[in-house]
């Protein structure tokens, strides 16, 4: 009996050891404040980010961040196979960060948001070139992409969400904004190509 007592209490601790690490590493729908995730050692955030379709998001923009909300709404709903989910960023800056070093390749952005994070302009001089593409538009706010998003999820995830543009004011960007081009994935939706999915898509 105090033999498996002792296995419960070091099971016990081995999970919580391993909860604090997955904290720790940013392993979170929601990135807090206190955690840094952009450069975590843990291989787990890497499986992670793979398996699900991340929107950044952040708590510097409040608008920004209900954007993405009924954005991912839309995606889950649609796409339910792409774990659609909001990961919500201290500060445009993290944003920056994560876009650059390819630990996330969504991001909701204002267009003021978006036009400085393209060009480099203060408070991102430190993360150009931050090559962007547009997947879509709604007037105020834009869903950008790093340019190795891959073809086909950018074209299902225009497509699914373009198939509610007039419940979430999409507008279509044409060739871009602000001297960013159309990811490839869009642009194929907004020209009317069609696109054979991958398999495993």
């Amino acid at each position: 009996m105090k033999k498996a007592l002792s296995d419960i209490t070091m099971q016990r601790r081995r999970f919580i050891k391993q909860a604090a690490g997955l904290l720790a590493g940013g392993i979170l729908p929601a990135i807090s404040p206190s955690l840094s995730f952009a450069h975590t050692p843990y291989a787990q955030w890497d499986i992670f980010r793979k398996s699900h379709l991340q929107l950044l998001t952040s708590h510097a923009d409040l608008a920004g961040d209900d954007v993405g909300d009924l954005w991912v709404e839309i995606l889950r709903a649609k796409l339910p196979l792409s774990r659609a989910m909001v990961s919500r960023a201290h500060d445009m800056p993290r944003i920056a960060a994560l876009l650059k070093t390819n630990q996330s390749k969504l991001a909701v952005l204002s267009y003021m948001h978006a036009r400085l994070m393209f060009t480099g302009s203060p408070p991102f001089e430190d993360f150009a070139p931050l090559p962007l593409e547009v997947v879509v538009d709604d007037g105020k706010y834009l869903l950008v992409s790093r340019p190795d998003l891959p073809l086909h999820h950018g074209f299902l995830i225009a497509t699914t969400l373009m198939g509610e543009a007039q419940k979430l004011n999409l507008i279509d960007p044409g060739k871009g904004r602000f001297g960013m081009q159309l990811h490839a994935g869009a642009r194929a939706f907004f020209s009317g190509e069609k696109l054979e999915m991958p398999a495993n898509s």
